[in-house]
């Protein structure tokens, strides 16, 4: 998946909104939320490891363990779904890219002010901060540095690209 990136800075940004607890992501109430599709999108794709613990340690692990009772095998306690994940599962996710979620997202927290998102001060506070122009950091950084870098001079009646 190229979105991988994207998709755990929505995750992270969904496990800080309910206080970093993995539960209440699952449970989120927030149907009108922009990223609420995406949410448990990390989960879903899974990986090698089922999606039940992130490899890189940032501390999203989606597992429960609740003492003295058997994890079934789907690894959750009592063998239950995870609450909240089988509708997600069941269903597909939005066919737009997760950036352009992320873009919406950070629109409508600006009180729809376009010009709010490029000011945004919110840098250290905001998992989905480097993604608010609807693309990838890296792809930002390119396009920008193409703008506003240095350009060649071309004068009429002049050759263009030799020094010689």
């Amino acid at each position: 998946m190229s979105h991988v990136k994207t998709i755990r800075a929505i995750r992270r940004f969904c496990l800080d909104c309910q206080g970093g607890v993995a539960r209440e992501v699952r449970l989120c109430p927030d149907t009108r939320c922009g990223l609420y599709a995406w949410r448990l999108a990390g989960i879903v794709a899974g990986g090698a490891n089922g999606g039940k613990h992130d490899p890189a340690g940032d501390g999203d692990a989606d597992a429960d363990p609740v003492a003295g009772v058997p994890a079934g095998p789907s690894g959750n306690p009592a063998g239950d779904p995870l609450p909240g994940a089988l509708p997600l599962i069941a269903q597909t996710l939005p066919d737009e890219r997760p950036v352009r979620a992320i873009r919406r997202y950070c629109i409508a927290c600006c009180g729809g002010e376009r010009a709010e998102v490029r000011t945004c001060d919110a840098r250290d506070r905001c998992a989905l901060w480097s993604y608010r122009f609807g693309v990838l950091p890296e792809t930002y950084r390119r396009v920008k540095a193409r703008l506003t870098g240095p350009r060649t001079l071309v004068l009429p009646g002049l050759p263009t690209g030799t020094n010689g």
